[in-house]
């Protein structure tokens, strides 16, 4: 039993000198490390590359060359577009009733791209107490700054809206002007 302690401590002593003077560390060695160690962005379970691609969809072949053409494409050759002057900030407004498939469409994007993805719920974003509405969209856009490319996928966002004097409005008017300041902004996303 005391051999299997020692066994299991040996990472506890310290080294000889003989053996730091041995040690080196390499560029093999933080390559092989990359390979093991997870952004701790994606470790959040935040955002990560979907597993859904255009198969999966099904049909739709005009809005695929859509998204290939403005979304897909500035992701994959971004010097391509930037060496003719072609502005890389983008988006796609998809609509439709429930359950048509918007959500997938935008996942199969992302994973043609090799982009991460950020699915928002709209309501997730409002709160009652003041600023922390803000607060989520700036943390939202951060966070799609670390691990872009990205693409954030807001869903059911009218529930972002509201008429204008509602008792209350003045909650959701605040948010919209930060999400506005951070669309405008989105070119640090690339």
């Amino acid at each position: 039993m005391i051999e299997k302690e020692e066994n299991e401590d040996w990472w506890k002593k310290p080294w000889s000198p003989e053996e730091m003077e041995k040690l080196a560390i390499t560029m093999a060695d933080f390559e092989k490390a990359a390979k093991l160690v997870q952004p701790s962005s994606k470790r959040e379970g935040f955002s990560s590359i979907p597993n859904v691609k255009w198969e999966d969809v099904g049909g739709l072949g005009d809005i695929r060359d859509e998204f290939d053409l403005y979304i897909i494409s500035r992701i994959k050759y971004p010097d391509d577009y930037q060496k003719f002057g072609v502005n890389l900030e983008t988006g796609i407004l998809l609509y439709g009733p429930p359950g048509c498939g918007k959500t997938m469409i935008a996942k199969a994007a992302a994973n043609e791209a090799g982009a991460n993805f950020i699915h928002v719920k709209g309501p997730e974003l409002l709160n009652k107490y003041v600023g922390e509405s803000e607060l989520a969209v700036r943390t939202l856009f951060s966070r799609a700054r670390t691990c872009s490319p990205c693409i954030i996928f807001f869903d059911e966002v009218d529930a972002l809206t509201t008429m204008r004097g509602k008792e209350g409005g003045w909650v959701v008017e605040r948010l919209l002007n930060q999400l506005l300041i951070e669309l405008d902004g989105a070119a640090d996303l690339r």
